[in-house]
């Protein structure tokens, strides 16, 4: 069964969901083979009965289980006995469950089963089993995780927003780096948890994702710049090494900045952190990725960049004259307002 044939807004949902607000139950099996037909006896063969949820209603009104073709396009089956081995061992409660469950371990088709009493509806894929939740219970647990992201998302902020101050005076410390890192990273993983449990709710979906892209955005671009600026060269010759070992960390690792510096090789934790410049480049307009680098290449270090003359600037391949002023000037606006935010670039 294909994985989103159960999110809200499925007509195979849709039909599951219709059963069991009418509490009549059913034994769903989605999709056909030898197995099945050896274990399954009596029913009515349906031809040509193209899938509906209001069909699947009616059919459930029967005492037996109904079988659909592995895409959910047709009906084949209604009113079929299963009889699958009592050999195989199941927790489940209840003949319908139990006969689900087995059903599923001896045929490796997935097998849904809607309780009669409580409208609980199961998924059995072999051995294991989950139960569909209602959009409602999904939607409070997304919103909740949203706030989450929201707070976790102004923390990144206001860490992004010292760090350019600190950069700026020169006294931002490894461990105020790593915190900064430590929290983009943490950010970006509860986006994609959040999504992934969004993906659940179907057609009311839309509006959670556009909400989750908004949090998250321009994260990543802000930790690349900010991981270019402050990665010992000699360690990282770029930066993809270092995005690979902090996606790969374990949340416990993650939360540890001592850890995070010793594989960024960013210790002591109170150290001096000496930026390159990259994100100060980064907010210019216009100016090409290739210039960024030609222009660290050439200075070093965000202070020397900072420092550097027009006549300095005009030496770099690829700056002007006009560029060269223009670069000055906005130098000079930046140590007239420290505490200007470099976030994102704005």
């Amino acid at each position: 069964m294909k994985n989103n044939q159960l999110i809200p807004g499925e007509p195979l949902r849709e039909g599951v969901d219709l059963i069991a607000d009418k509490k009549t139950g059913a034994l769903i099996v989605v999709g056909n083979s030898s197995k099945l037909e050896k274990i399954s006896s009596g029913g009515i063969n349906l031809t040509n009965c193209n899938f509906t949820p209001e069909m699947l209603g009616e059919l459930a009104k029967m005492d037996g289980a109904i079988i659909v073709d592995k895409d959910v396009n047709q009906i084949l089956k209604a009113n079929v006995h299963l009889n699958p081995s009592d050999e195989i061992q199941t927790t489940q409660t209840g003949t319908r469950h139990r006969t689900a469950h087995r059903v599923s371990v001896e045929t490796a088709l997935d097998v849904i089963a809607v309780s009669d009493e409580s409208g609980i509806i199961k998924v059995f894929s072999g051995d294991e089993v989950n139960e569909l939740e209602e959009s409602s219970m999904i939607l409070g647990r997304v919103n909740e995780s949203l706030q989450s992201i929201d707070r976790t998302r102004r923390r990144f902020d206001d860490s992004v927003f010292e760090l350019g101050e600190l950069e700026i005076e020169n006294s931002i410390t490894n461990q105020q780096v790593l915190e900064v890192i430590q929290r983009g990273e943490l950010l970006g993983r509860l986006s994609k948890q959040v999504k992934n449990e969004a993906e659940n709710l179907g057609d009311d979906s839309g509006l959670v994702m556009i909400q989750i892209d908004s949090l998250e955005s321009g994260v990543r671009q802000t930790l690349d710049l900010v991981l270019k600026d402050h990665l010992p060269t000699k360690k990282f010759r770029n930066i993809s090494k270092a995005v690979d070992e902090i996606s790969n960390l374990t949340y416990e690792e993650l939360n540890s900045v001592q850890f995070l510096g010793n594989i960024l090789f960013m210790q002591p934790l109170d150290e001096i952190s000496i930026a390159k410049g990259y994100r100060v480049l980064a907010r210019f307009p216009g100016l090409p990725d290739n210039l960024h680098d030609s222009l660290v290449s050439k200075f070093k270090s965000l202070p020397n960049l900072l420092s550097a003359t027009t006549a300095k600037l005009f030496e770099v391949d690829g700056i002007g004259q006009n560029r060269a002023r223009q670069l000055r000037e906005y130098f000079d606006t930046l140590l007239k307002n420290v505490g200007f935010s470099y976030i994102n670039g704005n």
